[in-house]
Formats: C-alpha cells, sequence, structure tokens
C-alpha cells in the first residue's frame, strides 16, 4: 500500500514537472508567433494600437513564469494581428484617404 501511494505521488509531481515545461515551451512559441506576424502587419502599415502592448504583456507574464497568463496574452496578440492582414487584404483594394 504505502508503495503505491508513494509511486502515484512520484508519477503526480513529475507530470506537473512536464506540463510546466510544456507550458514554457507553448508560452514562448505563441509569442514568437505573435511577434512575427505583428512585424508583418506592420510591413502592411495596418498595425492595430493594442496589439504591441499585449505582446510586452506576455513576454512580461513569461519572464514572472507565469505561463498560463502569457499563453492566453500571446493567443490574443496573435489573432489580432490574423485579424489585421485579414482586414488589410479585405480592404487593399479600397482607397484609404490617410495613406496619401
Amino acid at each position: 500500500m504505502y508503495k503505491l501511494l508513494v509511486s502515484l505521488l512520484t508519477v503526480f509531481f513529475l507530470q506537473s514537472g512536464f506540463s510546466a515545461e510544456s507550458n514554457k515551451e507553448i508560452s514562448s512559441k505563441l509569442i514568437k508567433d505573435a511577434k512575427k506576424t505583428y512585424k508583418r502587419v506592420v510591413k502592411l502599415n495596418n498595425a492595430w494600437r493594442d496589439t504591441q502592448k499585449i505582446i510586452k504583456q506576455a513576454e512580461k507574464a513569461h519572464n514572472n513564469k507565469k505561463y498560463d497568463e502569457s499563453t492566453s496574452l500571446a493567443k490574443k496578440a496573435l489573432n489580432q494581428a490574423k485579424m489585421a492582414i485579414e482586414q488589410h487584404n479585405s480592404q487593399k483594394d479600397n482607397y484609404r484617404f490617410l495613406d496619401d
């Protein structure tokens, strides 16, 4: 009984350690993807106001080892960047008086 309990506790703690590493990797990858997509949006001259701020918040949360928060923020920034690209593509043939 004792060996079973010890083995279950060991598996539980090892599994939580592995999941923390995977959360860190996921967070890092999402931040990298968000930055890459945001750079593309900047080149298209269609960056949204808060996307860069959200990326910085995600990096700060990642550095403070708050990987769940960082992942959430990075997903939000990536989504905004993708939507900005989509907006640009849908409006690129229309006249934009502010660009002149």
